[in-house]
């Protein structure tokens, strides 16, 4: 029996050899990918020990770490002045103090996304390792939310929120706080384990790492007034206003001696906040933040530039004040009504055209600027700059140079001017503006001619072209538009000539006005306004729209290109319709905005109703919540 199996298994085992070698020759799977974050098997001293008074704190995990990140994210509060040194030995985290701790206090290692495993990069979230110097281990948190306060967006990178038991304003300026913690990815922080008291609560952007706001340019954001985190006063006002009763208390602090090893993060939390209880997390404040850059205080120049021979171009880091002043200095025969100043459309830039072109000739051509700066004291003096700017021709062949001024000789030099785009077809509601290269000199009315052409015959429209008195480069004619109606535009030589002499050649331009059918329009009834709001409409990043409003109702955007529109919503109240950003020294909040929860998408010939309640929408368009606005479409002519 034994042969007879061994006979019938015989021509089976050549087959199991080959296909055993056969699957030595192929890739190896690797078994399933390892998504679990690196565990805690074992902390010394035990996390969440009370009386600490040990030297080093080591964590022992089931796997090998990748120490990259652990400076950048480990967040001590509260902060030590001299960071702890950190190493790993095999698979556990030492970390050594290198300076005496505090006494009675509840010390917070909050590790971010530090902790995350060196093969497949698996990150254990905001691990904390808790201790007290003292007999007790204080609980309480404040938490929140922290965005962007001109756009609603969540910042980019962690930001630090501080605690700082000196109330006086200037704290986050000249010392650490007391504690600290830090946003994750959504914008949300906890500040834990913090003791009964009152605080000032700041949050940093910090430049250079130093936990002070000693940077103009970092971003900051502030609560108005003092913060009280004592949880027996709220439960004592909430159990005196009837809504809950003595089961609902328990204390602020907690004395643990108990080990937390092989516990998850989330875990250990809902122990500590007793959330599990299903009741008010009395140990806890909430508080939202918006963050913001102060504007600047000192003026000074940015940059200068003298692109063109004719033009001088100044850039500054303020709008320019009635201090600003500026004389020519060289070349001797400039003068300064020679000058022809461009400003910026916020002052915060300044181009000057060199109408004598015998000047303009000069390579170098040399200005004194006057204008008000602030002192080491903060006090208003003047400051005084001289600026050298050169224009260097191109360098040429000497075969290119003399074509060049062959061709010059032949062809006349003409005035370049833009004017009708978009193909030809022309909003009902613009003006024809006509642009040129440099200022405007004169105009002559007499040499634009317009004709309507209902049909074949061209009829001649009654039109007062005029410069606009904004914009140097810039003319403009106003006409009350016929709805697709077909029009003609002549412009004669001598219409536009510009400051140097140069004039227009002859153009000839047809354009038709937009039928109404290819706008849409937008009906926008606004709920609970109590102040002046701004309303802003966005096509992309081009602001297209504006409008300031102070009451509640219905507000129509006509002649709306079909496109999709953001509508931002901003509490304007200094009434300079812009936006405003906050001033920590004064007290100073940016001002609040709001945006509609989704884009509009604007189709031809419908009307949008839309209908928002102010207040009620904290988050940028993408969040929509239920009951924030209200929309309905319909056909704009049938």
């Amino acid at each position: 029996m034994r042969k007879y199996l061994l006979i019938l298994f015989l021509p089976v085992l050549p087959l199991l050899l080959l296909a055993g070698g056969c699957a030595q020759q192929g890739a190896p799977t690797g078994g399933t990918q390892d998504e679990d974050p690196p565990d805690v098997v074992k902390t010394e001293p035990k996390n969440y020990s009370a009386n600490f008074n040990a030297k080093r704190i080591e964590i022992t995990f089931d796997e090998y770490l990748d120490m990259a990140n652990f400076t950048q994210e480990l967040v001590v509060s509260p902060p030590m002045e001299t960071q702890p040194e950190i190493r790993m030995r095999r698979k556990t985290l030492i970390i050594e103090f290198e300076e005496e701790l505090k006494e009675d206090v509840t010390y917070t290692f909050n590790f971010g996304e530090a902790i995350k495993d060196l093969n497949e990069q698996n990150v254990l979230l905001n691990y904390e390792y808790v201790f007290s110097t003292g007999a007790t281990l204080d609980s309480l948190s404040v938490k929140g939310t922290l965005k962007n306060a001109f756009d609603l967006t969540i910042p980019e990178t962690p930001i630090n929120v501080m605690l700082y038991t000196e109330l006086a304003d200037t704290m986050p300026l000249k010392q650490i706080p007391y504690y600290v913690g830090r946003t994750d990815k959504e914008g949300n922080f906890a500040v834990n384990n913090l003791r009964k008291g009152v605080y000032k609560l700041f949050v940093l952007k910090d430049g250079n790492n130093n936990f002070l706001f000693d940077l103009p340019t970092e971003q900051i954001a502030f609560l108005d007034t003092s913060l009280l985190v004592d949880a027996d006063y709220f439960r004592r006002n909430l159990l005196e206003s009837g809504v809950y009763d003595s089961s609902d208390l328990y204390p602020d602090t907690t004395a643990l001696a108990i080990d937390t090893t092989g516990m998850s993060a989330d875990s250990i939390v809902l122990v500590l906040d007793s959330l599990e209880r299903q009741q008010p997390d009395f140990n806890s404040l909430f508080v939202d933040l918006y963050m913001f850059t102060e504007d600047p205080t000192n003026q000074y120049i940015m940059e200068y530039a003298r692109t063109d021979r004719q033009f001088l171009e100044m850039v500054f880091q303020l709008p320019l004040t009635d201090s600003f002043s500026y004389k020519p200095v060289f070349p001797a025969e400039l003068s300064q009504d020679e000058l022809i100043a461009e400003f910026g459309r916020k002052r915060d830039s300044l181009g000057l055209w060199l109408a004598d072109t015998t000047a303009a000739a000069f390579d170098t051509v040399g200005l004194e600027l006057r204008y008000t700066v602030l002192d080491s004291m903060e006090m208003p003096v003047t400051q005084y700059d001289t600026l050298m700017f050169t224009f260097r021709e191109k360098s040429k062949s000497s075969n290119t140079r003399r074509k060049g001024e062959d061709q010059k000789q032949e062809k006349k030099e003409w005035l370049q001017v833009q004017s009708i785009r978009n193909r030809g077809k022309h909003h009902i509601e613009k003006d024809l503006v006509f642009t040129a290269a440099q200022p405007v000199g004169t105009i002559d009315p007499q040499r634009f001619e317009l004709y309507i052409i209902p049909d074949t015959v061209e009829i001649p429209v009654e039109i007062q072209p005029y410069m606009d008195t904004s914009h140097l480069r810039r003319v403009r004619i106003s006409h009350p538009w016929k709805e697709e109606a077909k029009y003609k535009l002549v412009m004669y030589p001598g219409a536009i000539t510009n400051i140097y002499g140069l004039t227009n050649d002859t153009t000839e331009a047809q354009f038709q006005i937009r039928p109404l059918s290819e706008y849409g329009r937008i009906l926008l009834t606004l709920e609970e306004v109590e102040d002046t709001i701004l309303i802003q409409l966005f096509k992309k990043n081009t602001l297209v729209r504006q409008r300031t409003i102070a009451s509640s109702g219905t507000y129509t955007f006509e002649f709306m290109d079909p496109d999709t529109y953001r509508i931002k919503f901003i509490h304007d109240r200094n009434n300079n319709r812009e936006w405003d950003t906050g001033k920590y020294i004064e007290g100073l909040q940016p001002e609040r905005v709001e945006y509609l929860p989704k884009d509009l998408q604007v189709r031809a010939n419908w009307d949008h109703d839309i209908t928002y309640v102010m207040g009620s929408n904290d988050d940028p368009p993408g969040k929509e919540k239920a009951g924030t606005s209200e929309e309905e479409n319909r056909p704009l002519f049938q």
